[in-house]
């Protein structure tokens, strides 16, 4: 009987655990569903005022293109250009903010980094004393037009989310008023994206210019295409003892090339003109026994052998055996950096691992080197009395804008032993730019 008695009270008691476990599990899901609910419903208010602050500020950019347009004075126009290149910042983080694919607002994302980089180039322009242009300003009215139908379209979708025929999500009930099936943000951004195809092309000194963007490689224009056979020729000689390479296929895009390969080498030849352009072989070095000196002159060699002379060292970096070294093109005593070929060495075996010259290809022409410009010993006065200056070179600086300015480039040591490159343009006497010279048992880069 007493064995009977426990095993009852057992049952009685597991009973009762699985009745607290089943009512706990139920809290349990219950404060959960509640806890999702309410995070959907932050997530879809913190949307909703996501897409209120993109109209807010694309509201304050067509104001002040208009604006723009009429203002004569150099104080007003950077007043107008620094508020309009916040105000396109902060309209592209709040386009960041919304759950979409890049493709699904690209065009809206590039209006706006056009306008913003457009507007700052004009502002530079007057503070070079320089006025706008009849033409520039029939762009901003374009520029205005268009953000003004941008900013209508999404006044349009956030009246639509207040009444409820907008959602963000299909069949939502959430923040509307009603349970019909609503069209979706995401869906009226495609429409907003088809009206930002049409940007007026615009072309000035800034990233985002369609002159950069459409940018066709400088070297190759006006040269004759070259057949299957004459770019394997020329992949042949650049493998050196690799042996014969066999095509492998075609690459299209910015700088069409024939790709052709062995066992151990990857070659690439420009369809125009015949230029090799890139080289690849997948040998690994081991147990360094060059110097840095010898893999200097080996590179040298080899660019003079394949085509590219007057080439001139730079800056180099040692990794796993193997050294590249950043070369820049010279013209009478010029460098040009833009035109530039990497070319990389085993260091074991002194044979060339590999090297790109699409820098080169993309950017190599003949300069016209001013005359009208200020002296190395003018240049010197105009920069930091602190700093010890060791050497000057002339040179064509390149910019983030894909154009380059004529510059002195001296180098210089801080009275805590930093090195220093500083870039003053020869033609103004601005400094443009100021880079750090990294030292360090790989090599020497800069920052």
């Amino acid at each position: 009987m007493a064995e009977k008695s426990i095993s009852f009270r057992g049952k009685i008691r597991l009973v009762s655990y699985i009745s607290f476990a089943l009512i706990a599990l139920t809290v349990f899901s219950v404060v959960q569903s509640v806890k999702v609910s309410r995070y959907k419903r932050e997530i879809l208010l913190t949307r909703q005022r996501v897409l209120i602050s993109l109209d807010e500020y694309l509201s304050g950019i067509t104001a002040d293109l208009q604006k723009v347009v009429y203002v004569s004075t150099p104080s007003m126009l950077t007043n107008l250009s620094t508020e309009l290149w916040r105000d396109c910042a902060e309209a592209k983080n709040s386009l960041a903010e919304l759950p979409s694919s890049d493709s699904s607002v690209s065009n809206t994302y590039s209006f706006l980094s056009q306008v913003g980089e457009y507007i700052m180039s004009i502002q530079r322009k007057s503070m070079r004393g320089e006025t706008l242009s009849e033409e520039e300003r029939q762009k901003l009215l374009e520029l205005s037009d268009l953000a003004n139908t941008l900013s209508e379209k999404l006044n349009s979708m956030c009246y639509s989310l207040q009444n409820g025929s907008l959602s963000f999500e299909k069949n939502s009930n959430m923040l509307l008023k009603s349970n019909e099936t609503s069209d979706t943000v995401f869906e009226k951004m495609d429409d907003v994206e088809q009206t930002m195809s049409n940007i007026p092309s615009l072309v000035f000194d800034g990233p985002f210019s369609n002159h950069i963007e459409n940018a066709k490689p400088k070297l190759l224009e006006g040269k004759e295409e070259v057949t299957k056979k004459q770019a394997q020729e020329i992949a042949n000689k650049i493998c050196g003892d690799g042996g014969e390479m066999d095509f492998a296929f075609e690459k299209e895009g910015t700088i069409p090339c024939y790709i052709f390969k062995n066992d151990d080498c990857t070659v690439a030849v420009t369809k125009k003109g015949g230029y090799p352009i890139y080289m690849l072989n997948s040998t690994f070095a081991g147990e360094i026994s060059i110097k840095y000196e010898d893999a200097v002159n080996k590179a040298k060699e080899f660019l003079s052998s394949i085509g590219y002379e007057n080439m001139k060292e730079s800056y180099y970096f040692t990794d796993d055996g193997i050294c590249t070294v950043n070369f820049a093109y010279v013209q009478d005593g010029v460098i040009c950096y833009a035109d530039l070929i990497k070319v990389s060495v085993n260091l074991q075996s002194g044979e060339i691992h590999s090297f790109d010259a699409t820098g080169y290809v993309s950017c190599h022409i003949e300069r016209k080197i001013p005359e009208n410009v200020i002296s190395e010993e003018e240049g010197r006065k105009k920069l930091y009395s602190g700093l010890e200056i060791s050497e000057v070179s002339k040179c064509f600086a390149p910019t983030e804008w894909n154009t380059e300015n004529y510059c002195y480039e001296y180098v210089c040591t801080t009275k805590n032993g930093q090195h220093l490159l500083v870039y003053l343009n020869a033609a103004t006497g601005e400094e443009e730019n100021v880079l750090i010279l990294l030292y360090s048992d790989g090599g020497v880069l800069t920052k």
